[in-house]
């Protein structure tokens, strides 16, 4: 049996924050996102924000209910706060992540288990406080990412499935937490070299998308990389109702791409939450099982080695 390679497809539904404020054009991109992924057979990620799970929370029951992934989503901006996460304390961080959580439970039904945060705006505390809130997976780094002014920093995370290391957040480690990132392209930079080329749906054209994903199924092949995963994000504040929007269509081109690349490379391309993908990670690696061999390189300093 070919191996698999992992396809996540997920969507931050935010059109309620202020930056945006258009509940209705939420709701047909959530509505068009999923329209897309199941006309090819395929359920998502759907990472809501409170505001959206209020302003429609019959929508977000019903793709539940059709088998799609819900987490939260959170803007600390949205509801009252500094905007990045990451410059604040455990305790702060605590507080907006509970409430927002509540606030999801209270419309949706149920506790989210998993989160994908704004901006990737995280620090030191944060994979700790995930973890004690009830988290098990999600996507909270962006590798290689230098955005200081988002208190977004990610230089040296792995590219990979890991584990979560509760105090420091480019480390694997042993907490029992599934970190999902997207999938980059560390080589290709934008915004100054700040931020890889990642497999956001709206930051190029399918063409493009398509070297992002052949470089990196090619490397976890070649370095036999234990789970594989490709895991596109967008948001829901572009027309995907709509099937002449050019994002629209280069979601149909990624997905059609990732399917004939996992081919090329001898793989099952499965679509999969992000449940299914911590599910996997978890079967093949035991906890605690994946610890870095920290070592500082003493080769330059002279003397008996």
């Amino acid at each position: 049996m070919a191996e698999l390679l992992y396809f996540s497809l997920s969507i931050d539904c935010e059109a309620t924050q202020p930056a945006v404020a258009d509940a209705m054009l939420g709701e047909r991109a959530s509505r068009g996102f999923a329209e897309v992924l199941e006309g090819h057979g395929l359920r998502g990620t759907f990472h809501v924000l409170p505001g959206d799970a209020e302003a429609h929370p019959g929508l977000y029951r019903e793709l539940h209910g059709r088998k799609h992934e819900l987490g939260l989503h959170v803007h600390p901006g949205a509801d009252g706060y500094q905007e990045f996460l990451g410059v604040y304390g455990p305790e702060d961080q605590t507080r907006i992540l509970r409430q927002a959580a509540d606030r999801f439970a209270q419309t949706l039904g149920f506790l989210p288990d998993n989160i994908c945060i704004g901006y990737a705006s995280t620090n030191d505390f944060t994979y700790g406080v995930l973890h004690d809130l009830g988290f098990r997976h999600g996507t909270t780094s962006i590798p290689t990412r230098v955005l200081p002014e988002c208190a977004s920093i990610h230089a040296g995370a792995p590219l990979d499935v890991h584990y979560a290391h509760r105090f420091n957040r480019v480390l694997p480690g042993d907490l029992d937490y599934v970190e999902i990132p997207p999938t980059v392209d560390p080589d290709s930079r934008m915004w100054g070299g700040r931020h890889p080329l990642d497999l956001r749906v709206e930051l190029v054209d399918a063409k493009n998308h398509w070297y992002t994903i052949d470089k990196a199924v090619r490397r976890q092949v070649q370095e036999a990389v234990p789970v594989k995963v490709i895991r596109t994000a967008t948001h829901n504040t572009f027309e995907y109702g709509d099937p002449r929007d050019f994002r629209r269509e280069t979601l149909e081109r990624v997905i059609q791409h990732t399917f004939a690349i996992a081919r090329s490379h001898g793989l099952e391309c499965a679509a999969a939450t992000g449940a299914e993908i911590a599910q996997g990670y978890r079967a093949a690696v035991p906890l605690g099982s994946a610890l870095p061999a920290l070592a500082l390189d003493r080769r330059g300093y002279g003397g008996k080695q």
